[in-house]
């Protein structure tokens, strides 16, 4: 592994020191390093956005900058509280700009560990920042924020993301993955090393899975499209669907909310749904004895006031 930090870069028209009637631009950082192949990447975010890009090109970069398009309304009462402060006792203003809340971010890459971390104190912590990660694909990516959304493009190995109330979105992940967030929504594309995610009230939508799979939301909908492999799906009112079962043992819970589950054509399954209010019903050929042959699928689904259905996966 080479780490080379190779250049600093600050937009200086961004410094809260400007003369009056400049047109100032955010202010902005970026690091590059060498590094060769995959590398682990920590992040830590409080209000902004974060973006991990994983490429095929080489090197790795970060890129932070003020973002006020992202500011939460508290850090807005907050920036509005310090402003108010900096104009009785100027020298603090320095301390409370984005400029500082910019240059304040570590930044550190040692030994293929590359970690950003923004301000955690007050007021630092409330200003914005927008987080941009660049580096190979197969890294192991850690990310954690407050309310900022985290999106990861790219194919990653092992993942772990947690956000206080942003939004997820991950292309992909090779190896384990974790997510959890408690009031923004989770999109995800293939997961194939298995996946525990957790959400407050956002949904869930995930494009293929394989490997023992967790998933639990209060309120929020579950939807996963090719299924191999175990899964556990809990939501308290929302609706579970499973688009393409194609092997595993998959048992959905939900309180209220609705059951649809289809079966890969040419899958044997065993089924057991149940609905406390609703109707369970099945749009496949059912038969009360168990296939001599191998069961690929065994489906246990139960709903308390919902509907619960087996149909035939869409080709």
């Amino acid at each position: 592994m080479t780490e080379e930090q190779e250049n600093v870069t600050e937009n200086a028209a961004g410094d809260d020191t400007g003369d009056a009637g400049e047109v100032q631009g955010p202010p902005v950082r970026v690091e590059n390093f060498t590094v060769d192949g995959p590398i682990d990447l920590d992040v830590s975010v409080g209000a902004g956005k974060v973006s991990v890009q994983l490429t095929n090109e080489p090197g790795a970069s970060v890129e932070v900058r003020h973002d006020p398009g992202e500011q939460s309304p508290w850090a807005q009462g907050l920036s509005s509280l310090m402003n108010w402060v900096n104009d009785q006792f100027t020298e603090a203003s320095v301390e409370t700009s984005p400029t500082a809340a910019v240059h304040q971010t570590r930044i550190d890459l040692t030994g293929g560990r590359l970690v950003v971390r923004t301000p955690k104190a007050l007021p630092l912590r409330g200003i914005p920042l927008a987080v941009t990660v660049r580096a190979p694909a197969g890294s192991h990516v850690t990310a954690r924020s407050g309310t900022a959304p985290v999106t990861v493009t790219g194919s990653a190995g092992r993942l772990d993301v947690t956000s206080g109330s942003g939004d997820i979105a991950v292309d992909r992940a090779d190896s384990s993955a974790a997510v959890s967030t408690g009031s923004g929504s989770v999109r995800l594309g293939p997961m194939l090393g298995g996946l525990r995610a957790r959400t407050g009230s956002g949904d869930m939508e995930v494009s293929s899975l394989a490997g023992p799979t967790s998933l639990h939301t209060g309120s929020g909908d579950v939807w996963l499209g090719a299924v191999a492999g175990d899964v556990m799906a809990r939501t308290g009112s929302g609706d579970l669907t499973v688009a393409d079962a194609g092997s595993g043992r998959i048992e959905l819970i939900t309180g209220t909310g609705e059951i649809r589950v289809g079966i890969r054509q040419g899958v044997t399954a065993e089924v057991d749904l149940t609905s406390g209010t609703g109707k369970a019903t099945s749009e496949l050929e059912v038969q009360r004895d168990k296939p001599s042959g191998e069961v690929a699928v065994q489906l246990r689904g139960r709903t308390g006031a919902g509907m619960a259905i087996v149909t035939a996966a869409v080709e």
